[in-house]
């Protein structure tokens, strides 16, 4: 037995104990899932591309066919129970992105001297948009942030203690950086945290793996979303959502 496959088994005995969340309590959190990470005409993919041809195919199927329909099937989950729903999106305050940090503007240097283009968009670009079919509704949350995880730009903390937040399900693009990131916040924070394995995913199917082990090992759980549906309609009494 290899190193990998004893530390698997360390998961393995972790995830036999039961999950601890307050359903009733609980969030869904939905990370980036804007235009320029899920559509191929975007900088975001076109930099790459024009790097290494082909790289970003697999991630945009797996966006189209699997990441998308799941977060649909969270979010009809949520607002079915009436349970709170915040949205992440990424962007900057400045239309030069002066106030991103480093490795941001590095990305966007990149792309300016590639395609003339930057990654990263200004707060209400329309590539920065969340997509249509798991857009928000009137009255979710949605936070601007200019950094890979919530806590550096936002006030989501309070947001969550003011609901009475507990637990939270994250999900989202893209999952090595700011879906993992955002989950290891949370989690240091103090809440209980399940990633949705099916509802983010990465530019390699390896990278979203390992993420996912490294967090389902440290900081919280890790469940298919089906999963995760069967999980709330076990605890809690689906209501009509008015």
């Amino acid at each position: 037995m290899n190193e990998h496959e004893m530390v698997q088994q360390l998961l393995n005995q972790k995830d036999q104990t039961p999950i601890a969340i307050d359903a009733e309590n609980t969030a869904l959190i939905v990370v980036d899932v804007q235009r320029f990470f899920s559509r191929p005409e975007y900088p975001f993919a076109q930099a790459f591309e024009k790097m290494v041809s082909g790289v970003t195919a697999g991630y945009f199927r797996r966006v189209e066919d699997t990441v998308l329909p799941n977060v649909e099937r969270l979010l009809t989950c949520f607002r079915a129970r009436k349970l709170p729903v915040v949205y992440f999106a990424v962007g900057c305050h400045t239309p030069e992105g002066r106030d991103l940090p480093a490795w941001m503007r590095e990305f966007d240097d990149l792309s300016l001297m590639l395609n003339g283009q930057r990654v990263c968009p200004p707060a209400g670009d329309p590539s920065g948009a969340i997509e249509d079919c798991v857009a928000p509704l009137p009255g979710e949350i949605v936070l601007t942030k200019s950094s890979s995880g919530p806590g550096a730009s936002t006030n989501l903390q309070q947001i969550l203690r003011n609901l009475s937040v507990r637990s939270l399900v994250v999900c989202g693009l893209t999952t090595a950086v700011c879906v993992s990131q955002s989950a290891r916040e949370l989690a240091d924070l103090g809440f209980q945290v399940i990633v949705a394995e099916d509802a983010c995913t990465e530019l390699s199917v390896e990278s979203h793996r390992a993420a996912l082990f490294t967090f389902a090992l440290t900081f919280g759980r890790v469940r298919p979303t089906v999963e995760i549906i069967e999980l709330f309609k076990s605890i809690l009494t689906e209501t009509t959502v008015r």
